[in-house]
């Protein structure tokens, strides 16, 4: 548990770090995903009986993973348009470039 809870944290931190000095359009998932992410990892660790018999920490835990799956997704796809509109422009500025000499 210890080795997860360490691992978790250096990705939190390492996704936190990044998107705090990128300037990706879509850096607010990230974020969200940090936060929301850090804070429901505190449910896993912090583990509390099921209240009235139905939901305990780990459910709740769980529960959470649904919605930041989607954020986390979403924030993959919109990353992966943006590097490749950045890399189309790229590209078309340097055949302006050899067409130009």
């Amino acid at each position: 548990m210890q080795v997860c809870v360490v691992m978790a944290v250096v990705q939190l931190l390492v996704w936190a770090i990044w998107a705090g000095v990128t300037r990706h359009p879509s850096r607010w998932k990230l974020w969200l995903v940090v936060v929301a992410g850090g804070l429901a990892m505190l449910l896993e660790i912090y583990d509390f009986p099921p209240y009235q018999g139905f939901v305990d920490a780990h459910a709740a835990w769980h529960a959470t993973t649904i919605p930041l799956t989607y954020v986390w997704w979403s924030f993959i796809r919109d990353d992966a348009e943006f590097l490749t509109s950045n890399q189309m422009k790229r590209m078309k500025t340097s055949n302006l470039a050899k067409k130009a000499k």
